[in-house]
């Protein structure tokens, strides 16, 4: 029986990068949409001069939310990136 982790050829960088992104990712995701749940995100609108009428939110903007979560995903993308060429160089036969 074959005991050796399935990913064996996993750095600590790999595992920081995984962990960092897919963190973003789920705080973006699960976190903060329990959050904004469990508190009862008020959503209202309110007449602005000039504007109209305006939506405002009570807990995090959906802005935030966004940036939170792309961050996680070019974290996971520069990461596949750098497994990539690691992959490449190994077949080429260069050590980068």
């Amino acid at each position: 029986m074959d005991t050796t982790p399935p990913h064996s050829d996993y750095g600590w960088l790999d595992d920081a990068a995984l962990a960092t992104g897919l963190g973003l990712v789920l705080l973006g995701l699960v976190v903060m949409g329990v959050f904004e749940t469990l508190l009862g995100s008020a959503h209202f609108t309110e007449r602005v001069p000039g504007l109209g009428v305006v939506v405002v939110h009570t807990s995090f903007t959906p802005r935030l939310r966004a940036y939170v979560i792309a961050f996680g995903f070019l974290v996971l993308l520069a990461w596949g990136l750098s497994r990539l060429s690691r992959a490449i160089f190994v077949s080429l036969g260069t050590r980068p």
